[in-house]
């Protein structure tokens, strides 16, 4: 399959299914039904509200006295770092202030303390889904990279391409600004610009 356009689907969840199903085969990544399913609806959620601005560290911090609260924290910390390392992981390595290992182990630890919290209680299904999501975290970060890759760029907006390329300086998305008509070159002090 060549890139995706969203525009011949009848919904963001018929979108990301196609996307994340050929996202697993070419990553050569196992998962279960249910974990195929959360990973549909977290880029949907993803695609349709902001990333969270508050540290994920803090976030957990406050959320260490209420068990309510601390199960929310965890989900919200578990599915912001798959995204973020899956989505901008060689942008958090250029930055340099934070690794994509770190992201990696906080997502990992978030998912297996969900599972943990959550085995034995009525939803065992969804505590299966995040012991999965723990156990194969890096490999679900290259499902997400397998994403990134499939999204249809050229339907969308230029400038938010270049952007993204700044951003990341992904070679992939060079590529495509380049088939589009549009050359980008990084200058001297790290921004870029175009041709």
């Amino acid at each position: 399959m060549n890139s995706m356009d969203l525009t011949h689907h009848s919904s963001i969840e018929s979108f990301f299914r196609e996307v994340v199903m050929d996202a697993l085969e070419r990553a050569q990544v196992a998962a279960t039904e249910a974990t195929e399913c959360y990973l549909v609806n977290l880029l949907g959620a993803f695609a349709t509200t902001p990333i969270p601005d508050e540290p994920l560290s803090m976030k957990l911090v406050r959320a260490q006295g209420d068990p309510a609260e601390r199960v929310k924290a965890l989900k919200e910390v578990g599915d912001t770092t798959l995204y973020m390392t899956g989505f901008f992981g060689a942008s958090l390595d250029r930055r340099g202030l934070v690794k994509p290992d770190y992201y990696m182990n906080l997502g990992e630890a978030a998912y297996g303390e969900l599972a943990s919290r959550l085995h034995g209680a009525r939803s065992s299904s969804i505590g299966e889904t995040y012991r999965e999501l723990a156990a194969k975290f890096p490999r679900f970060v290259d499902v997400l990279g397998e994403v990134r890759k499939q999204v249809d760029f050229t339907g969308g907006d230029v400038v938010k391409l270049y952007e993204q390329w700044r951003e990341t300086r992904s070679e992939w998305i060079e590529k495509r600004l380049r088939a589009m008509g549009v050359f980008v070159q990084a200058d001297s002090d790290g921004d870029g610009y175009l041709h």
